[in-house]
């Protein structure tokens, strides 16, 4: 590549580190064919399995007045088999070198887009909501399965390049201009900064479109739900995830707690 002028530049990247350097520049990185397409469908039902559960919790119209149809919250908490997407050697690399060694699970949440029925993720939001500013360094970085094919006709998600490193959000002009919507296989893995605007398409076709997103954050923000509190000190005894979930990193309940724990450190 030609140029000149230039005293600094990033030459021999491996492919590990411009998968980093794309969520850190653009904000976002889609890893293709992560999963099998039988993997992707097992997952397809098990979250319309855990769906059903929580639909008889908190009954349909329940979630639809608080704008909840068709979203899973913590799946792996009602079928321990989506403990393998956040435990995933490969996405816990990429979150730690990006976010720090420590990290936490903010949410593991599950979209299913119905055809032609607008869901409540198509208006443009941050994974971290009403933060109005950007910092050095990500508090947060999502990685988010497709368990579909994920394109136009099925509402795939739009996301807003750059837009991370912006304190607010542009004009309607800028976003038209600027906006593009994933095409991503079914299978793929999408690593975004949380901070960078987004959000689902509509799904005009006549198949349900199915996505598993993660949240990872520095333990210094709290979690969406309280995971220790929620699954109980018997839920794992696997301390990598035990780590995750954080456990690590509950706030202590008194001044006497917080002090035992600095001495058992």
């Amino acid at each position: 590549m030609k140029s000149y002028g230039i005293t600094e530049r990033k030459e021999g990247l491996s492919d590990f580190e411009r998968i980093l350097e794309s969520i850190t520049l653009k904000g976002y990185h889609v890893e293709e064919a992560y999963l099998d397409e039988n993997v992707c469908n097992e997952f397809q039902d098990a979250l319309e399995r855990v769906y059903d559960v929580q639909k008889e919790e908190f009954t349909e119209n329940g979630l639809a007045s608080i704008q909840e149809s068709d979203m899973v919250r913590m799946p792996f908490a009602y079928a321990r088999k989506f403990t393998e997407l956040f435990m995933d050697d490969f996405v816990l690399k990429v979150v730690r070198r990006m976010l720090g060694a420590n990290v936490n699970l903010h949410l593991q949440n599950a979209i299913i887009n119905r055809p032609n029925k607008e869901h409540h993720q198509t208006s443009w939001h941050r994974d971290l909501p009403y933060q109005d500013y950007v910092i050095s360094k990500p508090l947060g970085l999502n990685a988010f399965y497709c368990l579909s094919d994920f394109k136009e006709e099925t509402g795939s998600t739009f996301l807003l390049p750059f837009s991370h490193k912006i304190d607010h959000f542009p004009s309607i002009e800028f976003v038209e201009e600027n906006a593009v919507q994933l095409e991503a296989k079914k299978g793929s893995l999408v690593f975004f900064d949380s901070m960078i605007y987004h959000k689902a398409g509509y799904n005009s076709s006549v198949e349900d479109r199915y996505g598993v997103n993660h949240l990872f954050v520095t333990p210094i923000l709290k979690q969406q739900i309280d995971l220790p509190a929620f699954l109980g000190d018997e839920f794992t005894e696997d301390e990598s995830m035990r780590a995750v979930l954080g456990y690590s990193f509950k706030t202590p309940k008194s001044v006497l707690d917080f002090r035992n724990r600095r001495a058992n450190k």
